[in-house]
């Protein structure tokens, strides 16, 4: 089903709480922009947080960052090249918690439409030949390890980052919302976008996010990836009917939604892509 995750926790962190006085907490990030962490960064709360937290593991603060037993880790990004996936599995072994941190950690992201653009185009512009050659298709950290916790968002909420530390702090169970964007909106059932023939992604998006852009009417972009339930197929018919052409539709449903999205509406990878072009160069 699109947007399923490979190896996944219960969704919920046990009500158990830390088990020393302050827990030892890492922030690690991969393949992103980091937008996450500076979320984490500026929130108004961390300087009371981090009296509560053994911090050993931010670079974004810390400029010695060290290598230890985790009771707590949040992994930003996602996850393109084998040393990549080697960290990961490093952090995880040694973190009895593990948290994927944003949109591109817990989908894809962002990174992962680079899926669909020819390695050797990159190339030309980003990536030295090393990277290039330690590449591996963009994925979720849990097609890798096994995560605890999803927090979505590009970037996450700061409200939902402090509840879910706090609830960890005082031994309380953390759930996630249920249900898409809809379920917020204050359009349901009222003025909905899709009826005024706008590009609306809240039926298919993870809800949560008590739909702020909707509130300052802006359609719903998907930043907090798709639900597993969601129905591709059905909204990308309706927005063709509008006239709008695949390609626009593909862009539009797997900008956030990570590379099963754009999968599920047709689009092929461009590994698949060279790998074609390169059996046309070898037959006889």
């Amino acid at each position: 089903m699109v947007g399923k995750k490979q190896a996944v926790g219960s969704g919920k962190i046990p009500s158990s709480g830390p088990q020393r006085a302050k827990p030892v907490v890492g922030f690690f990030s991969f393949t992103c922009c980091e937008g996450c962490e500076f979320t984490v960064l500026f929130l108004d709360e961390l300087p009371e947080l981090m009296e509560k937290l053994d911090i050993q593991h931010f670079h974004l603060i810390k400029q010695k960052n060290k290598d230890a037993e985790f009771d707590l880790a949040f992994v930003e990004g996602a996850i393109t090249t084998k040393e990549e996936a080697r960290k990961l599995k490093r952090i995880r072994s040694q973190s009895k918690l593990l948290v994927a941190l944003g949109a591109c950690a817990c989908y894809g992201g962002i990174p992962a439409m680079l899926n669909f653009i020819e390695n050797k185009e990159l190339g030309k512009y980003i990536y030295n030949q090393q990277m290039l050659s330690d590449s591996i298709e963009a994925q979720p950290i849990a097609s890798f390890v096994k995560v605890d916790y999803y927090m979505y968002g590009c970037p996450i909420l700061k409200k939902e980052f402090v509840d879910f530390v706090s609830n960890y702090l005082e031994g309380k169970e953390t759930t996630p919302f249920e249900g898409p964007v809809c379920r917020q909106c204050p359009r349901r059932g009222v003025n909905c976008f899709l009826r005024e023939k706008k590009v609306c992604l809240g039926a298919l998006t993870h809800g949560g996010c008590n739909a702020v852009c909707i509130k300052q009417n802006i359609p719903c972009i998907m930043c907090r990836g798709p639900l597993e339930t969601a129905n591709f197929p059905a909204e990308a018919a309706l927005f063709k009917s509008w006239g709008l052409e695949e390609k626009d539709i593909i862009g539009k449903l797997g900008k956030f939604g990570g590379q099963n999205v754009r999968k599920s509406m047709g689009a092929k990878p461009a590994d698949a892509k060279e790998k074609k072009e390169d059996d046309k160069k070898t037959r006889p």
